[in-house]
C-alpha cells in the first residue's frame, strides 16, 4: 500500500512461510520494483516491510541495494507498530475473514 495507490496482493497458497526465492521473485521484482518504477522514479520513497524474516534476507537486501532501493533497517523496525506498516491492516481483515469462515490459514 502506498501514497499514490495500492499495489496487488500476492497469495502464497501453502502452509508455511514464503521463501525468499519466493518473495524476492513474486513480491519484489514483479511487485515493489515496478511499482517504484511506475510512481516513485524521483525516489522519492522508503521500503518498510514487515519483519518477515524473508524481508530481511540477504538475497532480498542485495535486491533492493542493487536497483537503490532505501529501506528501514531491521533493527530500526519495531515489532508492533501497525500505523507504520500499512501492510499490517491487510493482516488484519484477512484474519478476521479466515476465522469468520473457519478457514486455515
Amino acid at each position: 500500500m502506498f501514497s499514490k495507490g495500492v499495489s496487488d496482493v500476492y497469495i502464497h497458497r501453502g502452509k508455511q512461510a514464503i521463501l525468499q526465492t519466493t518473495y524476492l521473485k513474486e513480491c519484489i521484482n514483479k511487485g515493489l520494483l515496478l511499482f517504484i518504477e511506475k510512481y516513485h522514479h524521483n525516489g522519492n520513497y522508503l521500503f518498510w516491510p514487515d519483519l518477515a524474516s524473508a524481508h530481511y534476507s540477504n538475497l532480498v537486501k542485495e535486491r533492493l541495494h542493487e536497483k537503490n532501493v532505501p529501506l528501514v533497517a531491521r533493527q530500526d523496525n519495531p515489532p508492533n507498530v501497525p500505523q507504520a506498516r500499512s501492510i499490517e491492516t491487510v493482516w488484519a481483515l484477512l484474519e478476521r475473514k479466515v476465522y469468520e469462515n473457519n478457514w486455515e490459514a
